[in-house]
């Protein structure tokens, strides 16, 4: 079955864990609540990987006419209106490391403020528009500085050895907050303009992040963990009254808050519903309204600026054309393995964001060819038992829903529908049944449904997360992972939602299992030793061995037809890619090479036709895992893919993007 990505939403398990903790460089429906603000009170620019990698979008301030304001294969990322409205500030890695960048409110005019081989984050305007602040490592530290508005005159405010960075200039231009963890945790503090007179405002436990003045100055909102969760808050601008502003289960985030222009409302990002979007909110913290909806992709960081929706045209809508099979070109022969025999070891498929949006393709083992399958939109693919059909997940109608397709894209069939999300599909062994996971009763669980969709039944039923479920090959199991000790682990149960017992128990997060196809062992993937790798262990628990170890994510594991190889994805070379290698970590081979990212592999019995079609291959097991690629996260887990998965699934700086930018921004704590 396809798995989680690795990076931004392996984004299950990267997002919660990520959301706290701080990297070195700055780097994720259940429907709105009541109605959202009046679409007279500005523009609100964000950061979205809708459209493949992370860009700069506007709306207005009702959610309505979204622009892209940035085009590149690079991420962009953090945008701050200045004073006027007429400029943005943002960060990119356009240039190979993180550099601030700004341009016009209509995304012309692209001028590059920064340039030294470290990374500069956060850029935030001074009231005047004449000087901007922003936070470094350039001179080996995390500190605070500031400069003109047009790069010119940088000036150093803070030094010492803790980390300070999120900064926020004060309306009167006389102050600066920003979150620093130089008294243990990290907490709120406030200075001068020129870095003197620094005054601690926040002081608990907690990690308080994030700070933001309100127009007026009299109010400062913030990050806080403070009572478990983390959530939005504010206070007075020396530190009182302090206010809880948003209250959510433990299965939501609530961050990146920013005012309105006239500072009646605070926009936030929030995963309360599933994946990651842009939320408004009166001052009061009620009112809640969502502004984007998007199951696919993660919409946050937004900057609230006084620009007119009337400035920039909204987008076309992009076409939707019916899914249908499309050959492409195969990869570089030089990077096909010679030991695999694709006749025997079925055909590998995965999604990919190649030809501009993400489909699903399918390829020979051995990395030839390469066949497009949808044509609207397609993420985690699996293979029915036999190699005949292939499950996936679409927003084709409107909503993340699960279908299922003839292995040439043929034959498209919807087997969910209802209002809330379904995700992540698996196969029984014998194929009568659908493992899958989805947020209809409020949580996600853990679902099963007969093949054609009917007779669903809920097998898991508590008020952490349980998902991406994994069938064993006797069909009388189902691996899967949950919160529901706390952090993310891999959990067994019968077929029927019986007799769950644990399998992993560490402080890390584990996830992803995929099932060998004798049933013996099963792969998942980890951050137990520090980074995101692949393991195997017994169908115990017992016998943990390592399997990939380099400085790079490993992570969605599927297994051949055979048990003899594993198919992965990984970000080692650049951007993320599907290797296979040995069922013992052994003889890696690259098996897909090319600009963007192919994620998600899940390998089949099924074999290729002479002519590169797909043609079904002897029956067997089909046992797999996958790389969520894009932007689709899940409801914490505890590392981010780019998560995206990448969490999500972005180049692979885009996957440590997503875990840097989460953190600066205020979620999870960090264990440093």
């Amino acid at each position: 079955m396809v798995k989680l990505p690795i990076y931004a939403f392996a984004a299950f398990a990267v997002l919660t864990a990520a959301f706290w903790a701080f990297a070195a460089v700055e780097t994720p429906s259940v429907g709105a609540q009541t109605v959202a603000p009046p679409s007279d009170n500005g523009r609100i620019a964000f950061a979205s990987n809708r459209d493949g990698d992370l860009e700069i979008y506007a709306m207005d301030a009702d959610g309505s006419n979204i622009t892209q304001l940035t085009h590149n294969s690079f991420n962009d990322q953090h945008p701050a209106w200045s004073p006027d409205g007429q400029r943005i500030t943002f960060g990119s890695d356009r240039d190979g490391d993180w550099e601030i960048y700004a341009m016009d409110a209509d995304g012309s005019n692209v001028t590059q403020l920064t340039d030294n081989s470290y990374s500069d984050s956060s850029a935030g305007w001074s009231p005047t528009g004449q000087r901007i602040v922003f936070f470094s490592i350039r001179d080996g530290n995390l500190e605070i500085y500031a400069m003109d508005a047009d790069g010119a005159n940088p000036t150093q405010l803070t030094n010492n050895s803790a980390r300070d960075s999120l900064p926020d200039w004060s309306p009167d231009s006389r102050r600066i907050v920003f979150q620093s963890n130089r008294d243990g945790d990290y907490e709120i503090y406030a200075m001068d303009a020129d870095g003197a007179n620094i005054t601690q405002l926040t002081s608990n436990s907690g990690d308080d992040r994030a700070p933001v003045w309100s127009p007026d100055g009299r109010r400062i909102a913030f990050v806080s963990d403070r009572d478990g969760n983390i959530e939005i808050y504010s206070m007075d601008a020396d530190g009182s009254n302090i206010a809880q502003l948003t209250s959510n289960s433990e299965n939501g985030q609530n961050g990146f808050p920013a005012w309105s222009p006239d500072g009646r409302k605070i926009t936030f990002t929030s995963n309360r519903d599933g994946d990651f979007e842009i939320y408004a909110m009166d001052a009061d913290g009620s009112n809640i309204a969502r502004l984007t909806d998007n199951a696919f992709a993660i919409d946050w960081e937004s900057s609230w600026g006084v620009g007119r929706g009337a400035d920039t045209p909204p987008s076309s809508p992009a076409p939707t054309p019916a899914l249908a099979p499309t050959q492409t070109s195969p990869p570089s022969p030089a990077l096909a393995p010679t030991s695999i025999d694709a006749a025997v070891n079925g055909r590998i498929a995965f999604q990919s964001n190649r030809d501009g949006n993400l489909e699903i393709y399918s390829m020979d083992a051995d990395g030839s060819n390469v066949a497009r399958l949808t044509n609207s939109f397609g993420v985690f693919p699996d293979w029915s038992p036999d190699g005949h059909r292939i499950t996936f997940v679409s927003g084709l109608d409107g909503n993340s829903e699960i279908y299922a397709m003839d292995v040439d894209g043929s034959n498209v069939a919807r087997l969910t529908n209802n209002s809330d999300r379904d995700h992540f599909p698996d196969w029984s062994p014998d194929g009568r049944r659908i493992a899958f996971q989805s947020n209809r009763d409020g949580y996600w669980e853990i679902y099963a449904m007969d093949a054609d969709g009917s007779n669903a039944v809920r097998l898991t039923n508590n008020t952490a997360n349980d998902w991406l479920p994994d069938w064993s090959p006797d069909g009388r199991r189902i691996a899967f992972v949950s919160r529901r000790d706390g952090d993310n682990e891999i959990y067994l149960m019968d077929a029927d939602g019986s007799n769950i017992v644990r399998l992993t128990n560490n402080t890390a997060s584990d996830s992803s299992p995929a099932w060998s196809p004798d049933g013996r062992r099963i792969a998942f993937f980890s951050t137990r030793d520090g980074n995101i790798e692949i393991y195997a262990m017994d169908a115990d628990g017992s016998n943990v061995a390592r399997l990939t170890n380099n400085p790079a994510d490993d992570g969605s594991p599927s297994w051949s037809p055979d048990g003899r190889r594993i198919a992965f994805s990984s970000d080692r070379d650049g951007n993320s890619e599907i290797y296979a290698m040995d069922a013992d970590g052994s003889n890696v081979v690259r098996l897909t090479n090319n600009s963007v990212d192919d994620v998600s592999p899940s390998w089949g019995v099924e074999s290729p036709s002479a002519s590169g079609g797909a043609c079904s291959s002897p029956s067997g097991l089909a046992a797999d895992g996958g790389l969520l690629l894009a932007a689709l996260v899940a409801p914490g887990l505890a590392f981010v893919g780019r998560l995206r998965g990448r969490w999500t699934v972005h180049r692979v700086r885009s996957r440590r993007f997503w875990v840097r930018r989460l953190r600066s921004a205020g979620f999870p704590p960090s264990r440093e």
